[in-house]
């Protein structure tokens, strides 16, 4: 508990109370004064790694010791920490009937640190809290801000219920809570709109707008109406060409939301259209959202789908090697993603992989057992052409070769590999290159998978 306490009164502080960091952990990497003491280390990332109790009792520790007008800045810091057991305790240790200007500070601060952490219903609670206090001391503003709030959080929580309802069968009550949600992102943009001087409130304006129609068409391109999503994403994206005076940073959450919008009418687009064309276009645009860091399942899935798409209409080989490039590009991403949920890291799937139980593997992360083994092999000709000094494009071009005749070094010797390649390449100087690669790349699936 007092080690807790001690690193949050060190981060928001500058200092800890010599009592309490005496009997904490830290006691003997402190340099101390009279009264308070400097805890003598730079990462205390660590406490996000420990038990939520604990958490609890060194932030109640904290706030019992604090005045209630430094607690926004308290729940700002564990935003930043992304310290979820920490925001959590704060919002039960602070009553919500604090009715003042600081109460609704506090319970709008805390709406929106819960909310960032999917608290929806706890959320709610403090938005609605807020508004109330917001109306009683007259700002009008704030109150309709917060009424907004509320409704996008219950929104959000619909659409998490929706994706639950889809994945037992329940289609229905899917729909039922898609088109709810739609209607609170709806009804969210008449109050930001009399949020007036509220300098987020345009953006947020922007962004349920376009929520209200992607939340309708997600649902449809699920269910295969491909005509209908493509309707509502074209208006999605078609809300952020008349933003106005937006700061960069309100600009950036709209403009991506507008570039996956845009990306997925192509995608739309594409399978309505059969042009391998467009669904190349498709995958370049959630290839830049996935460069850009939006990587999650939408980008990752959406760029793996287009890419297959455009290569299984492809007739001309170098066209085939410039998709199947970015396709094997995308397939890491989209697997670095789940993988990263499922086993923590690389290493930890590779633990499993080393199993042989391929088809089990492919079954849980939703694939197929060929392009599993395309991930491995495709991170294992990464890490061979930097130790080499190669660029990544290097890798892709070999990668691609290999994914698009279905040459895989775990199951073929390079001579194999190497005789398809030499019907299909004429460069015997990059043949030469290729088959010093794939020696090292053998050695290094031997040594990884023995």
């Amino acid at each position: 508990m007092n080690s807790v306490a001690s690193v949050i009164m060190q981060l928001l502080r500058g200092s800890v109370p010599r009592d309490v960091v005496n009997n904490s952990a830290f006691k003997d990497s402190v340099s101390c004064g009279d009264v308070n003491c400097t805890i003598i280390a730079n990462d205390f990332s660590f406490i996000k790694d420990l038990d939520s109790a604990s958490i609890k009792d060194g932030v109640t520790k904290v706030l019992r010791t604090m005045d209630l007008t430094d607690v926004p800045e308290l729940i700002q810091l564990f935003v930043n920490m992304e310290l979820e057991a920490g925001i959590k305790a704060v919002d039960e240790y602070i009553n919500i009937n604090i009715n003042s200007e600081l109460g609704a500070k506090i319970n709008e601060a805390l709406g929106i640190a819960l909310y960032s952490i999917a608290a929806y219903d706890n959320a709610i609670t403090r938005f609605s809290a807020a508004s109330a206090i917001y109306e009683g001391i007259g700002d009008v503003s704030r109150a309709r801000f917060m009424e907004a709030m509320s409704k996008i959080a219950r929104a959000e929580d619909l659409r998490v219920k929706a994706s639950r309802a889809h994945d037992e069968g329940k289609h229905d009550i899917e729909k039922n809570m898609v088109e709810d949600a739609s209607k609170l992102y709806a009804s969210s943009v008449v109050n930001f709109r009399e949020a007036v001087g509220i300098r987020e409130a345009r953006a947020n304006e922007i962004l349920s707008m376009m929520d209200s129609s992607e939340v309708l068409a997600n649902y449809y391109f699920t269910h295969g109406d491909i005509a209908r999503a493509m309707q509502y994403y074209d208006v999605c994206r078609n809300a952020s060409s008349n933003v106005g005076d937006l700061s960069e940073e309100y600009w950036s959450a709209v403009k991506i939301k507008g570039d996956l919008c845009s990306a997925f009418y192509l995608l739309c687009k594409a399978i309505e259209e059969g042009d391998w064309k467009t669904y190349e276009e498709a995958g370049d645009k959630f290839l830049e959202l996935i460069n850009e860091g939006l990587i999650d399942e939408l980008t990752t899935e959406g760029a793996v789908m287009s890419y297959r798409g455009a290569i299984d209409s492809i007739n001309e080989i170098n066209d085939a090697v410039r998709v199947y490039s970015k396709y094997v590009k995308a397939v890491s991403k989209y697997f670095d993603n789940i993988i990263k949920d499922r086993y923590g890291d690389f290493h930890s799937f590779i633990e499993d992989f080393r199993g042989g139980n391929y088809e089990s593997i492919a079954s849980a992360l939703n694939t197929d057992v060929s392009t599993l083994k395309l991930y491995v092999v495709g991170k294992v000709i990464m890490d061979v052409v930097k130790e080499e000094g190669l660029s990544e494009d290097s890798a892709l071009e070999i990668l691609a070769y290999l994914a698009g005749l279905g040459l895989n070094p775990i199951d073929m010797s390079i001579d194999e590999i190497m005789n398809e390649l030499q019907g299909l390449i004429a460069d015997e100087e990059f043949l030469s290159e290729i088959r010093k690669l794939l020696l090292r790349i053998k050695d290094k699936l031997n040594h990884i998978l023995a």
